[in-house]
């Protein structure tokens, strides 16, 4: 996409990833206001769960994991938050692979496709490779999905409407010193 360089008024969409695009903490509210051919406004609007439900699939895959490495015997390949995390995580693929991508949308799309493909890596390293003890392999699987999660956020800067809390930028990672040091500030 390219900016418009005709003034106010003008029809040419503005690009998306310029720091005029809207915020991505305005959700499909920014998807919906955005300068955006039809196309690519259907393709937003598609993706916004499968978005949701590839971040609800590597959040119970990482709830597990926590159990995992806290030592409970909970944590085994047949837990039920991992089969609530593969359902989430094979509708999100389903959807990535029918819809329509209009070219404006491939990076996107193409980071979208990588997220998916990460997390169920991640998924099959849980579920069909556990480690001694028929407990997950937490440092395997964390490894893979880590990649899906960065993938995931990537999409978030290539198409307004689509964001990730930055848990490094929150309040208990500001207490434990773990924020970036550009970010540190007091929380009450």
């Amino acid at each position: 996409m390219t900016a418009s360089s005709a003034g106010p008024g003008a029809s040419t969409p503005r690009s998306l990833l310029r720091a005029d695009a809207p915020p991505p903490e305005r959700g499909v509210a920014a998807i919906l206001e955005a300068e955006l051919d039809d196309a690519t406004a259907a393709y937003a609007l598609t993706m916004r769960q499968p978005f949701e439900d590839l971040r609800q699939a590597a959040a119970q895959l990482a709830g597990v994991l926590v159990l995992a490495a806290a030592g409970s015997r909970q944590a085994t390949p047949d837990h039920p938050m991992l089969a609530l995390a593969r359902h989430a995580l094979d509708q999100a693929t389903d959807s990535i692979r029918a819809a329509s991508v209009p070219p404006r949308m491939r990076h996107h799309h193409r980071h979208m496709h990588a997220a998916a493909t990460w997390i169920a890596r991640a998924m099959t390293t849980t579920v069909g490779k556990p480690a001694a003890g028929g407990m997950p392999d937490v440092d395997a699987t964390l490894k893979l999905l880590r990649r899906g999660w960065q993938e995931l956020q990537w999409t978030t800067g290539a198409l307004p409407g689509f964001e990730i809390v930055a848990f490094d930028q929150g309040c208990c990672a500001l207490h434990a010193g773990n924020a970036p040091a550009a970010s540190r500030r007091s929380c009450a």
